[in-house]
């Protein structure tokens, strides 16, 4: 166990219980068989709407799950998503292609589908335990501490932002005329849940877009394609409050490049994310 209380492989990977816990994300990350092989159905709740459909870092998620249940043995280690339209509320189905299953990395494709076709393609890696070169490098440039940041209050149409709790560094709140997009904060789940690959997933893509730091109204905020590498993990820890630090430093011809970096207070890595947003 490290000091966070998380438990480590033989590879230095952290994983989170396999066991889900009764919070209203995994009950509206639940997958149903549809019967036919690799094939699950869910449905997109209307907690998770978001400025425009359904909130994207949820529908990744969903996908995460599809793929867990295909490979319980493997860890979610990079997860990359194409938003091809928005998500609607109502039922999906989620398809699971194992493009390869190797003695120590697979890949995973995952489809969903609503009535209009195809929502979003996610390709999932993911790894047996093994034994690696491990090293951490803490984090710089980390939000303002824990007690300096301010509750996050959004408008009230945007559900999503109900499904964890944020204090946002003062110094990073959107309003539209800054001249760094660059948002940062402390973020934990709510119900006291554990840090686990879905919902750090979700998570990446669920602080306020970076971008709504210089524009106002905001512009910036519709996903292209988004990726997330899953560093570690963590069970539940009511007292865990993880560093978030997410930055667009470049827009050219309408896309934005948003680097994201999810980290424990001492610095160490949880996760990272690369997620290119449409600015035109």
């Amino acid at each position: 166990m490290d000091h966070n209380g998380a438990a480590h492989n033989g590879g230095g990977v952290q994983t989170a219980p396999r066991d889900r816990t009764d919070t209203h994300f995994d009950r509206t990350t639940a997958l149903d068989p549809s019967g036919a092989p690799n094939v699950f159905t869910a449905r997109l709740d209307e907690s998770w709407a978001s400025l425009r459909g359904v909130h994207g870092g949820y529908m990744a998620a969903l996908a995460v799950r599809a793929a867990e249940a295909v490979a319980p043995q493997r860890m979610v280690r990079t997860v990359t998503t194409s938003f091809l339209r928005p998500g609607v509320i109502g039922p999906a189905e989620l398809e699971v292609d194992v493009v390869r299953s190797g003695r120590s990395f697979g890949t995973i494709l995952v489809s969903m589908r609503q009535d209009r076709g195809i929502v979003a393609h996610t390709r999932i890696t993911m790894l047996a335990e093994s034994v690696g070169h491990d090293w951490d490098a803490p984090h710089g440039d980390p939000p303002a501490p824990l007690q300096d940041c301010v509750e996050f209050t959004p408008p009230p149409t945007i559900r999503h932002f109900v499904q964890a709790e944020l204090r946002i560094d003062p110094s990073t709140i959107p309003m539209g005329d800054a001249d760094r997009a660059r948002i940062a904060g402390h973020v934990r789940p709510n119900d006291g849940r554990a840090v686990d690959a879905a919902w750090l997933v979700m998570i990446g893509d669920w602080f306020p877009p970076s971008p709504f730091r210089r524009f106002a109204p905001p512009t910036g905020g519709v996903s292209i394609d988004y990726t997330v590498h899953v560093h570690r993990t963590a069970p539940a820890d009511p007292d865990l409050w993880l560093q978030g630090v997410f930055e667009a430093q470049t827009s050219r011809a309408g896309m934005a490049l948003e680097r994201g970096i999810l980290s424990f207070p001492d610095g160490r890595a949880v996760a990272e994310t690369f997620h290119t947003r449409w600015t035109g």
